[in-house]
């Protein structure tokens, strides 16, 4: 192994802007931990790049369990005797279109565990490891909804809130560590959850809602996986160093208007 091959996990890997995120940093060289709850799928991600110069590793874990959580971190550093970085990618929607005072308590409560605490577990487990690599990098995905509100997405988007606190703080706690901490905030996306959000908006033809998010852009289409993934591994591999505590947008200017 070079001496300069970082090593990185990557959460939500499975599909996606996870997957994309893989399969950019395996043809970079990097050596990737593709975690995610789909066996199936990530069996195929890693099948896909067995030909990718970086290594790929798959572990199938519920990132809100904090045992499974420590479980995959310990992993990659077993494996490639280091930790270089953490692209935490996981994240689930809904309850979506539904007013705060009908959201179930175990809809919220679930919400809160897969968006906001699996970024804090993630974080608090790799931060040793980056700290005693001399640095590392993390990235974590927000959403427009991150740093912006929707009427009846109200817990989606204080789950998303939540991990704009946490990343910022981090990133000043950590700083003098020589760890940055930044955030990928995607709009609507060509991905499985821009497809339930589409189907959300009109159930009878979802194609309308795909035109609804493809209006809010200012190139007038939503952003593919891959986009938001580029936004990240930029982040992990070449962004210099005095970045970081930021949000970075990848929305084609929605957060303009």
């Amino acid at each position: 192994m070079s001496e300069s091959t970082k090593n990185i996990i990557v959460t939500g890997a499975a599909r996606g802007m996870g997957a994309a995120a893989v399969a950019q940093l395996a043809h970079r060289s990097v050596n990737v931990l593709a975690v995610d709850i789909d066996p199936a799928a990530l069996e195929e991600v890693k099948a896909n790049l067995k030909d990718a110069p970086g290594q790929v590793e798959i572990a199938v874990a519920d990132v809100s369990d904090e045992g499974a959580v420590q479980s995959y971190v310990a992993r990659a550093v077993e494996l490639w005797g280091g930790l270089d970085g953490i692209f935490q990618v996981a994240g689930i929607g809904g309850p979506e279109f539904v007013p705060l005072a009908d959201v179930p308590v175990d809809s919220y409560d679930r919400v809160m565990r897969v968006n906001a605490r699996s970024m804090f577990l993630g974080m608090k487990y790799a931060l040793p490891h980056l700290v005693s690599r001399g640095g590392g990098v993390i990235v974590n995905t927000g959403s427009h909804l991150a740093w912006h509100a929707a009427p009846t997405f109200a817990i989606y988007t204080a789950s998303k809130h939540a991990v704009v606190g946490l990343t910022k703080a981090v990133a000043l706690e950590y700083g003098m560590q020589n760890v940055r901490a930044n955030l990928i905030c995607p709009s609507a996306m060509d991905t499985r959850m821009g497809q339930e959000t589409a189907t959300g908006i009109d159930e009878a033809n979802p194609e309308i809602g795909w035109q609804i998010l493809r209006s809010q852009a200012a190139n007038g289409r939503v952003a593919r996986a891959d986009e938001a993934a580029a936004a990240g591994v930029w982040l992990l591999l070449d962004a210099p160093e005095h970045i970081s505590g930021i949000i970075i947008p990848v929305d084609s200017a929605q957060s303009a208007k």
